[in-house]
């Protein structure tokens, strides 16, 4: 049972750090040319926030899938941290991109 749960740990890391990549470039390359477009101000606010909320994901994932494959006494708080700041990334997804 925990091997499964190993896999889905590391599968939410591996899909957050996508995420982390392809917001984070987003918001670096609007905020490269913030300048020449300065009406995007508040778009780049809101892809560093998504950036730094995938990146707490993905991290808790991380901590998770390693405390599994030590077999740590922490990993089930580290579980209960995935959750969180799985629900969080989505929360913050929904209301972000909903305003826009």
């Amino acid at each position: 049972m925990l091997r499964y749960l190993f896999i889905l740990d590391v599968a939410i890391a591996v899909l957050g750090a996508s995420m982390v990549i392809g917001v984070g470039v987003s918001a670096l390359l609007l905020g490269w040319y913030l300048d020449t477009a300065p009406e995007y101000r508040d778009q780049v606010f809101t892809l560093v926030e998504l950036t730094l909320v995938y990146l707490s994901a993905t991290v808790a994932a991380g901590l998770a899938a390693w405390g599994l494959r030590r077999q740590r006494s922490w990993h089930w708080l580290a579980q209960a941290a995935l959750l969180l700041a799985g629900f969080g990334s989505y929360l913050v997804s929904i209301t972000s991109l909903s305003a826009q």
